[in-house]
């Protein structure tokens, strides 16, 4: 029985682990306009975004990896410099930001448990204020930032 358990805890973690591994051109490619995931202006409009950075070393640092292979205009900036030097909402319309979830895996028959850390990344109008926000999220951000990234390139072309 315990082997079981444990059999079925590894096949679900195995899947999720696949899952947030698919390629990040296939991700993109589910992240649309259509999906709700990417303003529909972006289409049309001459914007810079702007990329969030959160003032850590380790993550920060994916932000700019990504963000250097993003052929559109954008700037990196802390929450600081977004109020004080991007205030041009015509200009800096856009915010790529996530928030943080979890998840737990519960071990059937035992009291083990363990908490899954994850990002759900949007695009922020600041003119509308409305959040686009990605349909999942993962554990996974820098391929996540990298499949959103690709995906409004693609919507830009």
């Amino acid at each position: 029985m315990k082997a079981l358990i444990m059999g079925m805890a590894s096949i679900a973690i195995l899947s999720t682990t696949l899952q947030s591994c698919a390629s990040t051109g296939s991700v993109a490619n589910k992240i649309t306009v259509e999906s709700g995931e990417i303003p529909s202006e972006m289409k049309s409009e001459d914007f810079t975004l702007i990329g969030v950075l959160k003032e850590r070393g380790s993550y920060d640092k994916y932000v700019k990896k990504e963000f250097a292979n993003y052929t559109g205009k954008y700037v990196l900036a802390t929450e600081k410099e977004i109020q004080d030097k991007y205030s041009d909402l015509d200009k800096y319309r856009y915010i790529m930001d996530y928030e943080r979830e979890t998840a737990s895996i519960h071990y059937v028959g035992t009291r083990k448990s363990q908490t899954v850390p994850g990002k759900r990344y949007f695009i922020l109008d600041r003119k509308t204020n409305k959040e686009y926000k990605r349909k999942t999220w993962s554990s996974f951000y820098a391929k996540e930032m990298q499949a959103y990234l690709k995906a409004i390139e693609a919507v830009r072309k």
